[in-house]
């Protein structure tokens, strides 16, 4: 049956999976099966032009959500290793011979990747040689090790680009994100980010990305509050706003979506009073993104399985120098090694089980295109997916109630 929401005036709407369109009113539909286009062999990804390389997995916080903490299932936990020197070549030949794309985005992830500074200035030098006025640079940082010194190389360097972690002020950011010593991480990102607006306005405007993942939604309006009432974060909103990973090795309860709609409702009302809170207008642009893009047309074709591959646009390299399809994949889930290249057969098989997955799963459902299948759910079993599946299905219902209040309400 279709989804059909009402919003906080009594107004009915239904989403018509069919046409992809919202129509007034409890509208019936019958949904028919949807049929996918038959899937061909990965041979290749023609797509890849950004390569995120795990640099290592030491860090200098221990955030209480991280992935890495050791409590999520067939992931890696904070260790001791990193890249080496002479592991550069071999990955820069790994992505010579597999990008297919140019600009090309070499991305240096951890742990905390600036512990392994001298690697990444290296491995950058080698790769501008290699592709001259061709290649970009990533670098995802918790903030701390960003001296007067790395932020002057950072910001002259013309190519890299900064993306920072930062949970709110200080009074939500140091709940979460703290030292294995147990201080708080605000107070040496907001002097970085000071220094960094003060010397480099331009860099900071254009090359300086905050990422945010907020634990608990409820606290959204406060970090939107306090945000706005700081002088220098008001100039700067996150690119992107997170929810923390669902942890199934531990368990993953099934949402309701009563408790869900109140949940976000009451951040919503709090944006309707405050429109000058922009993070929030950030939040909902974000969270929102598939039903505002979504095509309107009629379902009169088979339809491309909605996952990544082989479409993926980017590869991931951990320290082992094994290849995953990205930084989200559990470790367990690896298509070859910079060695010998992509595994093929890995990749395909891979991309096989997906398929049969979202073929049994997807094609009935009333959300089939608007959900996408991330292949990071290949490590759930049967129960912990019907988990999935269910809660994707709350969530959808919740953002097509809050696109139409958002509607209603002349707010998009």
């Amino acid at each position: 049956m279709a989804f059909t929401i009402s919003t906080t005036t009594g107004n009915a709407y239904t989403y018509l999976r069919h046409s992809n369109e919202i129509a007034p009113g409890a509208v019936h539909e019958l949904l028919h099966p949807v049929a996918f286009e038959l899937r061909k062999r990965i041979t290749s990804m023609p797509s890849l032009s950004a390569f995120t390389l795990g640099v290592t997995t030491q860090c200098n916080l221990r955030c209480t959500y991280c992935c890495y903490s050791g409590q999520y299932r067939n992931t890696r936990s904070h260790g001791s290793q990193s890249m080496k020197s002479n592991d550069i070549g071999p990955i820069l030949d790994f992505i010579a011979d597999n990008a297919n794309a140019l600009p090309i985005t070499i991305g240096f992830y951890g742990g905390e990747c600036l512990i392994e500074l001298p690697f990444i200035k290296d491995c950058i030098s080698h790769a501008r040689e290699r592709w001259p006025g061709n290649v970009k640079f990533e670098i995802s940082t918790n903030g701390l090790l960003l001296s007067p010194k790395v932020i002057e190389w950072a910001a002259t360097s013309g190519d890299v680009a900064l993306f920072i972690s930062l949970d709110g002020p200080r009074c939500i950011n140091d709940r979460y994100r703290r030292t294995a010593g147990g201080h708080g991480s605000f107070n040496a990102i907001h002097r970085a980010l000071q220094y960094l607006h003060s010397r480099h306005g331009d860099y900071f405007d254009n090359n300086v990305h905050l990422m945010m993942t907020v634990a608990d939604i409820t606290m959204l309006p406060e970090i939107a509050r306090q945000w706005s009432d700081d002088a220098l974060l008001a100039q700067k909103l996150p690119l992107r706003i997170s929810t923390v990973a669902p942890n199934y090795g531990t368990g993953v309860k099934r949402t309701n979506f009563n408790d869900e709609v109140a949940r976000y409702i009451a951040i919503l009302d709090a944006y309707d009073q405050h429109r000058d809170w922009r993070l929030l207008s950030v939040f909902f642009e974000r969270l929102l993104a598939e039903w505002t893009a979504r095509p309107l047309f009629e379902l009169d074709a088979p339809l491309e399985f909605p996952t990544c591959m082989p479409h993926n646009t980017k590869l991931y390299i951990d320290t082992d120098l094994a290849i995953g399809l990205c930084e989200k994949m559990p470790d367990t889930y690896r298509i070859g090694n910079v060695a010998n290249g992509i595994d093929w057969n890995a990749a395909d098989k891979m991309a096989a089980t997906l398929s049969s997955i979202i073929e049994r799963r997807c094609a009935s459902c009333p959300v089939a295109r608007l959900c996408s299948v991330c292949p990071q759910l290949l490590d759930l079993n049967e129960s912990e997916f019907d988990t999935f599946c269910h809660n994707q299905k709350v969530m959808q219902r919740t953002k097509l109630l809050l696109f139409c209040e958002l509607a209603e309400r002349d707010m998009i």
